[in-house]
């Protein structure tokens, strides 16, 4: 643990500090749930990318299947949430329940990175193997896959009781769906 950069600790941090927060009932933009989930995308696969220059075709459709099959999950996942709506001076919010998964997403996340960084670092013969890369690649996926299936659930949702507020011309009281 002594040859960590501090980063490291300052990024662990930050991420149980967000999990944390999560596990509370809080109130967003509608547009908010999505941004982190799609920041992972964007640098996990620049992260992976350039971990694996090598990685072929299997990697990349191991990585978009487990995707689809965490985007999947965290959307059913998020199926059965009750959101409230409210419309104020600052436009649509949404009311998002406590909800521990994505601290455990978060840590999970974390240590997957941090041991597929380290066997690399370490030059372990196993972590140049195609298999390694296809693991990879795939537990990327699924664990970026559940918070963004929860994500575009909440803004699907947002947009349907959006659009059912235009055509009641009633979008101000706080609903629950």
């Amino acid at each position: 643990m002594l040859h960590f950069p501090t980063y490291v600790y300052v990024l662990f941090c930050l991420l149980v500090y967000i999990g944390v927060k999560r596990c509370f009932v809080r109130e967003a933009r509608p547009v908010r749930p999505i941004l982190f989930p799609v920041l992972f995308v964007g640098l996990g696969l620049s992260s992976l990318g350039h971990l694996f220059p090598w990685a072929g075709a299997d990697a990349y459709a191991a990585a978009l299947v487990m995707l689809l099959i965490g985007t999947a999950g965290g959307w059913f996942h998020a199926r059965r949430w009750r959101l409230q709506f409210r419309t104020g001076p600052e436009g649509m919010l949404v009311r998002l329940p406590g909800d521990a998964s994505l601290l455990v997403t978060l840590l999970l996340t974390f240590f997957a990175e941090t041991f597929i960084h380290y066997a690399i670092a370490a030059s372990r013969p196993w972590a140049a193997t195609g298999t390694f890369v296809v693991l990879s690649f795939a537990v990327w996926g699924g664990l970026v896959g559940m918070p963004l299936g929860r994500a575009i659930n909440v803004v699907m949702r947002c947009i349907r009781h959006a659009n059912a507020a235009l055509e009641e011309d009633d979008g101000a009281a706080l609903e629950s769906r």
